[in-house]
């Protein structure tokens, strides 16, 4: 379903910022080790909504993203 790949990532950011144009994301916690990213961020800007909470990690191998693992508490409609 077009889920793996770097481009599904960018589409899914430029369909969320159609959407939501005055959003903006807000990193609250950062945590590296090694080749190992973990980030917590909250989104602001979208109407009519608590500022949802988004928990992803990054396995960084050659200065690139090697692998991501996202969750959200975005509620997304189908």
């Amino acid at each position: 379903m077009g889920t793996t790949r770097p481009d599904s990532v960018t589409r899914s950011w430029e369909r969320f910022h159609e959407t939501f144009p005055d959003a903006r994301v807000v990193v609250e916690d950062m945590i590296v080790e090694g080749g190992t990213v973990a980030v917590r961020t909250s989104v602001h800007g979208i109407p009519g909504t608590q500022p949802p909470t988004m928990l992803e990690m990054f396995r960084v191998r050659d200065g690139r993203i090697a692998e991501l693992w996202g969750l959200s508490s975005l509620r997304r409609d189908s």
